[in-house]
This record gives structure tokens, C-alpha cells and sequence, in this order.
């Protein structure tokens, strides 16, 4: 009988060595992998913050950009606008010129 006990309890202590070892990998496994996942999202977002810094910047650049085009188109509007003066003047006087000839 006592020999039936401990080589019952030799059973039990080997399958929970078993059991406990299978544990212990599957645990480092997941925990490997978790590093894993989150070391590859840390690189994921790091590398969306990168690509939504440059867009800002871009945007930025784009923007002051426009807004300088905006300056020098006004400023060649009002230069077409003296020019369409000069040459109105200019064919009125060639007009006048004309008449008397």
C-alpha cells in the first residue's frame, strides 16, 4: 500500500513537472511575443508620427507658399491694370494722331 502511494505520488509530481514545464514555455513563449507585438507597434507609430510630422511641415511650407503666390499676383494684377492704362493712352493718342494726318 505504501508502495502504491509513493508511486502514485511519483506520477503526480512527474505530470505536474510536465504540465509545469509546458506552462513555462507557453508563458515565456507569450510573453516573447508580446514584446514582440509591442515592440513592432512602438515602431509602427513612431513611424506614423515621423510621416505626420513631415505632412505638417510640408503643409506648412505649401501654405506660407500660397500665400506669397497670392502677394505677387496682386501685385502683377495691379501692374497689368497700369499697363492697360498706358496702352489705352497710347492708342488714344495714336487714334488722335490718325485723324489729323
Amino acid at each position: 500500500m505504501y508502495n502504491d502511494n509513493i508511486k502514485t505520488l511519483k506520477i503526480v509530481i512527474i505530470a505536474a513537472v510536465v504540465i509545469g514545464i509546458i506552462a513555462a514555455s507557453a508563458y515565456v513563449l507569450y510573453g516573447f511575443s508580446l514584446f514582440w507585438a509591442t515592440f513592432a507597434a512602438g515602431i509602427t507609430i513612431g513611424l506614423l508620427l515621423i510621416f505626420i510630422v513631415l505632412l505638417l511641415i510640408l503643409l506648412i511650407y505649401l501654405w506660407i507658399r500660397m500665400l506669397l503666390l497670392k502677394r505677387e499676383i496682386k501685385r502683377l494684377e495691379i501692374k497689368l491694370e497700369q499697363v492697360n492704362m498706358e496702352l489705352s493712352r497710347c492708342r488714344s493718342r495714336q487714334k488722335i494722331s490718325d485723324r489729323e494726318e
